[in-house]
Order: structure tokens, then C-alpha cells, then sequence
């Protein structure tokens, strides 16, 4: 995804329901730092969806705004992109104080992004080779740090079990 299409999405849906806030926070967060993450041979090129949590948002918003600009939309169809609308509750799983650490999106008041560092956290908790490879890249190119990273996992409120697994994790792939 390139910082033009998830742009054009936040358009779209400030267009559909003028929410009071737009929270990126999947990978295509990672464009608000980083906008050449997205260009052509780099990571986010691949990626044709972005996460979005609107608020405030109730059910029939987020089946409004699924069925506009979501996966399967004639928006999606057209542009070759689309939204994830996520819940609230998805807050849960980030990292302790991630909201002081938001980027703001040019352009867009109401639009944050999750910092590269908190993106980089999830994504290794949740492990899926897509996700490992993205956080490879963050590190290989500087764009995060190990450290930055474990600062942020050491953040987050993991299951015991878990713990070790994140963390052996960020030690394979940063070397």
C-alpha cells in the first residue's frame, strides 16, 4: 500500500461518517513515518488493506463503512484497496502508553498512526512470517531498533507464555 491509497481511505471515511478520531494501526501505519516503505520493492507494496479503528463507531457504522469501503466493496474492486475496520477492543493488545507515542498523518486532524516501534511489537507477538519478515526489514533499515522494540514488548501485557516466545523471536531476527 502506498501512503496515496491509505490517504484515500482516511478521505473516504471521514467522508462516510466525520468520526471524532481515525487510528491506523496495522502495517500501513508504518507509512506515516515512513511513506518509501510503500514504493515499489519494499515491503508495503504487497499490502492492499489498512486497519482502521474509527470512534466513535457502533456495529451498523462499522457494517456501513465495511460494505463501502471494505474487503469485497465496489470501492475495493475499483482502487485495488480497502479498510479493516477493527474494535476497540484491539486497544487491549498494544503496548502500555502507545496513545503518547501516536504520528500524525499529514494532512488529516483527526488521523494518528501507531509508532514504528509499537507496530514492530505487535507484529512480533503475533508471529506470522509476513510479520517477522516486515520487523526483519524495520531492523535491517534502521527504521526501528532492537531496543525500541523491547522496550515496547516490555510494555505490553503478554501471557507468561507467550513471553518467551516474543522474545526469542526479536532476538532471531535481529541477529
Amino acid at each position: 500500500m502506498r501512503l496515496s491509497a491509505l490517504k484515500h481511505l482516511i478521505e473516504a471515511t471521514q467522508a462516510l461518517c466525520h468520526p471524532e478520531h481515525i487510528r491506523v494501526l496495522g502495517s500501513s501505519a508504518l507509512l506515516a513515518s515512513f511513506p518509501e516503505l510503500g514504493e515499489p520493492g519494499q515491503p508495503l507494496e504487497i499490502f492492499f488493506d489498512a486497519a482502521l479503528l474509527i470512534e466513535p463507531c457502533d456495529s451498523q457504522l462499522a457494517a456501513m463503512l465495511h460494505e463501502a469501503v471494505g474487503e469485497g466493496s465496489l470501492f475495493a474492486q475499483r482502487t485495488g484497496y480497502h479498510a479493516d475496520f477493527l474494535r476497540p477492543e484491539i486497544l487491549e493488545s498494544l503496548p502500555t502508553g502507545w496513545e503518547s507515542d501516536v504520528v500524525s498523518l499529514a494532512g488529516f486532524a483527526k488521523a494518528r498512526a501507531l509508532a514504528p516501534a509499537d507496530v514492530a511489537a505487535v507484529k512480533l507477538r503475533l508471529g506470522r512470517p509476513k510479520d517477522l519478515q516486515l520487523c526483519r526489514h524495520l531492523i535491517a533499515g534502521r527504521f526501528v531498533t532492537p531496543d525500541d522494540i523491547r522496550f515496547r514488548l516490555e510494555a505490553m501485557t503478554p501471557v507468561e507464555s507467550d513471553i518467551v516466545r516474543v522474545f526469542a523471536r526479536l532476538r532471531d531476527i535481529s541477529g
